[in-house]
Parts: structure tokens; sequence; C-alpha cells
């Protein structure tokens, strides 16, 4: 398990898409008409984006989960704007993969931010899953 991920390493990837209703953020009901992507909707964007990255690195046996994040969200951004989310790989440390995403509106960067996925075998996550729900 996890053998060379180090050739991860500068490996990006972009993809455009237009956010939805299903990011939209509605913590707060007076805000809510504004129609605004949420920050966490955003993120797991980002992480897809990462993730779709990652996986055919790996062995079909393995799989990467989202460990550690660092966000910034800049700018408010619609529901119904298309934006680009861009992912790179920038360290690679045994199981762990540290990537820089953003996400960006033309020239306008709308949120940033840098996380971390673990290298994990499948088998290990179904079973501390069971465990923990029994």
């Amino acid at each position: 398990m996890v053998k060379n991920l180090e050739r991860l390493l500068g490996t990006s990837k972009t993809v455009d898409f237009t956010i939805d209703e299903n990011l939209a953020w509605r913590e707060d009901r007076e805000m809510e008409i504004l129609e605004l992507a949420s920050t966490s909707g955003l993120c797991a964007q980002v992480f897809h984006v990462g993730y779709d990255l990652i996986q055919p690195y790996l062995d079909e046996e393995e799989i990467s989960v989202v460990v550690e994040a660092n966000v910034r969200h800049l700018l408010p951004i619609r529901v119904g704007e298309a934006v680009a989310v861009g992912v790179k790989v920038i360290g690679v440390v045994e199981n762990k993969i540290k990537l820089r995403g953003v996400v960006m509106k033309g020239e306008k960067k709308i949120l940033e931010m840098e996380f971390v996925r673990a290298v994990i075998s499948r088998n290990y996550l179904r079973r501390t899953a069971l465990e923990k729900t029994t």
C-alpha cells in the first residue's frame, strides 16, 4: 500500500462548473435571499477535484480521505455563476498528500485552501466505520 505517491507531486487538475442550489448558503434566513454559495459547498467541490486527481494513482484497495483543511473564503459568489476549481499537489509525506485548491471566477479568487488527504486502505475504513457504528 501507498507506494510511490511522490509521483503525484506537481500534478494538477482544473474543472469548470456552475454553482447550483445545492451549494447555496442557508444558515441565515434573512441573507438566504441573496442566493450566495456556501463556504462548505465550495470546499466540497475543491475536495472532490482533489479526490479525482489522486484516485487514479492509487490501487483499487486504497482511497484518499480529507484529514486537514485551511480555508479562506475571499469573495461572495451567487448561485448560477460559472467558476473554475483548480487543485495542485504541493507535498507528499508518507501516506499524506498536501494540496492547494482555488475557486476562481475569471480573474477573481473566490476561495483558496490548502488541505491534506491521507491514503488509507478501503478495508481499514470499512472496518473502522463499522466498529464506530455498532
